[in-house]
């Protein structure tokens, strides 16, 4: 009988050792998922809802430019510190950094690693190993040099994702051992600004700086990896400055243990859904999606300010769904989000329709930040002014540019006069909707019936609303 036990625990000690192990959502995650056909997705660093997106560029100037990266090139001119991800229209590619002087600069895919928060490169044609990562507002690069007599770093403030028209940009030597910069793009957006200031953990020999645009940085004899930080901000230089005391000072050049930062925050989010079951694809495929779901909005705000703010919201992209589920992963999130929108209603006067970086590229059709806020508000998150955000979207339900001054005046949008006219009515009349639940529930029916009307209806009264926004100025 004992003999039997001890063959039925070997029995069991094999079949347990045949039996696959499900692989943490960290580890189920792929992050070159979406970067071939048209996924528009990049492989490289970020935290969530990072401000840095650091990651390599191997094409510019086409639709599948979007993200900088696509699967099926062979050669990349650097790495460049903020990206788009699953966007149809292109923008970002700021401040690339290139470990050597010439470029493109092939490679392979066998020579990849790509993780939530991580992303490294074999660039054996120049023989450099990069490594990248990164905190909130920092790029963090390593760069192994195979020969460490000729080393070499390009930092190149013309490169552009699409036929940007720089505006102004400069760059200056600090010390041996930083360079600062800025610059300004008009693309998707208007007056872009990226200040940065680059720390390097190796002091540079020689710089030499063409224009304003690039400088080349040369380096005696490395003994160790060049490890480079590089702290950006959309406001100024000193907060950029401050932005790279607050988030690596602690840390220095250590990039081991600031990677590890970054992996602890993705395992945070990718640990908030667990799921049964499945194949391994199935769990990549899973937790791949719900990665990208925390890539975006970016962080706009810098590390000292007292409230985080986005941009990058890809509204009619995400009112559907992704607004939603963060409505039950992260309520901070929408909060802030929520917030970010009533900053923008503070300066123009009108809710973000498609907000990125600083402006508004008022790309697609409604104004879906309603629609936001209705779903935020019904379901009891409410961390933001709830008058003024009434007040917001009954203001922005008449100043939209594609076609609300027609529905106002007739009910409806003529198609020969505006296109996408029907799916824009719709659109219209849905967030109407949306501003009604809102005003009901805070008694509102009465000063605001114009936003009472069901979307079946198709149809506002024109001079209601007027008055109403006179009221509440």
């Amino acid at each position: 009988m004992k003999r039997n036990f001890v063959l039925l625990g070997v029995f069991a000690l094999l079949f347990a050792a045949c039996t696959p192990v499900e692989k943490s959502p960290y580890d189920s995650v792929d992050p070159f998922i979406g970067t071939g056909a048209h996924g528009h997705t990049y492989p490289g660093a970020t935290v969530p809802f990072g401000g840095v997106q650091l990651s390599p560029d191997t094409r510019v100037g086409n639709w599948d430019a979007c993200a900088g990266y696509h699967y099926s090139d062979a050669t990349l001119m650097g790495f460049s510190h903020t990206h788009l991800s699953g966007t149809g229209c292109i923008d970002l590619g700021d401040i690339l950094v290139r470990p050597a002087i010439e470029g493109p600069l092939p490679f392979a895919h066998a020579d990849e690693v790509a993780q939530p928060g991580y992303y490294s490169v074999d660039l054996k044609s120049v023989g450099v190993k990069a490594e990248l990562t990164t905190t909130k507002h920092v790029g963090v690069h390593r760069y192994t040099y195979a020969n460490s007599s000729e080393t070499n770093l390009v930092v190149d403030l013309a490169h552009s994702l699409d036929d940007e028209t720089l505006n102004t940009s400069f760059l200056k030597k600090t010390s041996a051992y930083e360079i600062e910069g800025m610059r300004s793009t008009t693309g998707w957006v208007a007056n872009q600004k990226v200040y940065f200031v680059l720390q390097l953990s190796a002091p540079i020999s020689h710089i030499v700086l063409n224009d304003s645009t690039q400088a080349i940085l040369h380096f005696n004899g490395l003994e160790e990896p060049l490890v480079c930080k590089m702290a950006i901000s959309i406001h100024s230089l000193a907060q950029a400055r401050k932005n790279m005391e607050l988030e690596t000072a602690a840390d220095g050049f250590d990039f081991d243990t600031l990677h590890q930062h970054a992996v602890v925050q993705w395992k945070d989010k990718l640990e908030r859904m667990a799921i049964k079951g499945g194949t391994p694809t199935q769990r990549t495929n899973f937790y791949t999606a719900l990665y990208h779901s925390f890539v975006v909005p970016n962080t706009i705000s810098d590390a000292a300010d007292k409230e985080r703010r986005f941009s990058t919201l890809s509204l009619w992209d995400t009112f559907r769904a992704w607004n939603p589920l963060m409505t039950m992963l992260d309520t901070t999130v929408v909060n802030d989000i929520i917030t970010s929108c009533l900053d923008v209603y503070d300066r123009t006067g009108e809710l973000p329709i498609w907000p990125l970086s600083d402006g508004e590229t008022n790309c697609m059709i409604g104004y879906h930040s309603v629609s936001v806020i209705a779903d935020a508000y019904q379901k009891g998150i409410r961390g933001y002014d709830v008058s003024k955000a009434l007040e917001a979207m009954a203001q922005s339900a008449v100043i939209n540019k594609k076609g609300a001054d027609y529905y106002t005046k007739y009910g409806y949008i003529p198609s020969n006069i505006k296109k996408e006219s029907v799916s824009c009515l719709l659109e219209f009349a849905y967030d109407d909707w949306c501003i009604a639940q809102v005003a009901k529930n805070l008694g509102e029916e009465q000063t605001t019936p114009l936003l009472l009307i069901a979307p079946s209806n198709l149809y506002r009264c024109s001079m209601v609303l007027p008055s109403f926004l006179e009221e509440k100025r």
